[in-house]
């Protein structure tokens, strides 16, 4: 999948593109399922939980232990396009599954990425991008991601860490909030729009863009993949110990395009177990 120019041009605009029907309905379900046998079969600090302590929150480094991920990561669907938006050889830098359960899926507040990148792990520039992949439907109701179109010509000086605490492992997004009195601000400027589509629809979208999103007050689950890209030339540069691999991959070695499919996939799968 390419890019078309008035799509690059679209991205550098606005900080985002959306891709409808990258993935198939059965696609999605495999990799729902993948998602599920990976929650089911791992335990750790990979896996964040909601405020109730209980309620799955997200899950880190999938790719690192199931093969229908792993072999995602290099799908010519979601890698070619971003090598194009970066326009650098790029390898993973970060994957994680937001989840957000009915009834209780709760809120990611208004950030930037970039800075918790640049402040934790050392990212040198924002040279990357997230791709998130819906693995199921988003709606308005479902607590879709909300951005600030074109925020990201901002650069990153709104955004400072507001708190100390979790410096070695996952950081959560209301660490780096921005404030009430800049996001009224910044909303007179820049229009709050919110991408939805069916599963299988794709958003490539600036790691500077400022965004959050809503807590899921409906019935129906709202599960977002995200891939972070980041030029292999613009790896972390940490002063220290490093936080866990399963949040700042250690990989740089480019990744090369393959043709995901589900039936390429299995078929790679059953002759490595064979």
């Amino acid at each position: 999948m390419q890019l078309a120019k008035s799509v690059l041009d679209q991205y550098d605009r606005d900080g985002f593109v959306l891709v409808p029907g990258a993935f198939s309905p059965a696609e999605m379900d495999c990799l729902k399922g993948a998602m599920a046998e990976d929650v089911a079969s791992s335990k750790g600090p990979h896996l964040i939980t909601e405020d109730d302590g209980a309620t799955l929150r997200a899950v880190y480094a999938s790719h690192t232990r199931h093969p229908l991920f792993s072999t995602l990561v290099s799908s010519a669907r979601l890698l070619a396009p971003a090598m194009q938006l970066v326009a650098q050889d790029l390898y993973v830098h970060q994957f994680k599954i937001n989840t957000k359960r009915p009834f209780g899926g709760e809120s990611w507040a208004w950030h930037q990425d970039y800075p918790v990148w640049r402040d934790a792990d050392r990212m040198p520039e924002p040279r990357a991008v997230n791709v998130a992949v819906f693995l199921d439907e988003v709606t308005e109701f479902n607590g879709p991601v909300v951005f600030l179109r074109g925020s990201h010509r901002l650069g990153s000086e709104a955004s400072s860490r507001q708190q100390a605490n979790q410096a070695g492992e996952h950081i959560d997004p209301h660490d780096y909030a921005l404030s009430t009195g800049d996001l009224s601000k910044l909303a007179e400027v820049h229009e709050m729009t919110s991408p939805k589509g069916p599963a299988g629809t794709v958003v490539f979208f600036h790691p500077e863009i400022m965004h959050g999103s809503a807590p899921n007050i409906s019935p129906f689950p709202r599960d977002l993949l995200i891939v972070t890209y980041n030029a292999s030339t613009n790896a972390p540069r940490p002063v220290g110990e490093p936080r866990p691999e399963y949040l700042v991959g250690r990989d740089v070695t480019p990744l090369v395009p393959n043709s995901w499919t589900l039936e390429t996939i299995g078929a790679s799968i059953a002759r490595a177990e064979s």
